[in-house]
């Protein structure tokens, strides 16, 4: 009984630190299936499969949160963690479903940018999830929170000036369209990067 009454500290770190590295090797892959026409289903395909195991972890944490009595930080900041984390390979799983679905004739090199961008904000929210062990320094955390909330707005920007050009060049509508949609996937996901980057900022606040 006494058991059940200890913090479990590690495993909701563990299982955040499993997320977000599945989250960085998700994107990987759709950057590398913007590289790679030839074979996107075989892409898509492995990506839903993490995207699959991922939602196994989510529900991992959160039945976890259940069972334990006494948490390491805030159950809410658990939970909410838990789904900005799953939202973001969610977002880049939907890209990727929908690159194989719209099977675009060619590639706008801005796509690979923005997406390049979307990389290094989950390798950051990757580095920011696992300082969560230590809130005793709390400085680096604030630096990353900074750094993804920039590298959100550069994505936004990206987006919408990839949009502006297409309107201008791209003579077939259907093109316009089926990236217009791709893109606003992959633009979403650092959107979340952003909320993830929030939340933990707001838990080292909250612990300090």
């Amino acid at each position: 009984m006494f058991k059940s009454l200890v913090p479990k500290n590690e495993i909701f770190y563990e299982l955040f630190d499993q997320i977000s590295a599945n989250t960085v090797e998700g994107v990987q892959l759709l950057l590398k299936m913007l590289d790679d026409c030839g074979h996107y289903n075989e892409h898509a395909v492995s990506m839903k499969s993490l995207e699959h195991q991922t939602d196994r972890l989510v529900h991992s944490v959160m039945s976890h949160l259940h069972k334990t009595f006494v948490t390491p930080i805030e159950r809410e900041d658990i939970h909410q963690l838990a789904v900005r984390l799953d939202d973001i390979l969610d977002l880049a799983e939907a890209a990727s479903s929908r690159i194989d679905l719209y099977r675009p004739c060619a590639v706008p090199r801005e796509a690979k940018e923005l997406t390049v961008v979307l990389l290094e904000s989950v390798k950051l929210v990757k580095e920011m999830v696992g300082l969560l062990r230590n809130l005793k320094k709390p400085a680096r955390i604030m630096e990353l929170t900074v750094e993804i909330n920039r590298l959100e707005d550069q994505a936004d920007h990206i987006r919408r000036s990839t949009l502006a050009r297409l309107f201008r060049e791209e003579k077939d509508p259907f093109e316009l369209i089926k990236w217009k949609d791709i893109l606003e996937y992959i633009e979403r996901a650092t959107d979340r990067c952003e909320d993830v980057a929030d939340i933990t900022e707001g838990i080292v606040l909250e612990n300090t």
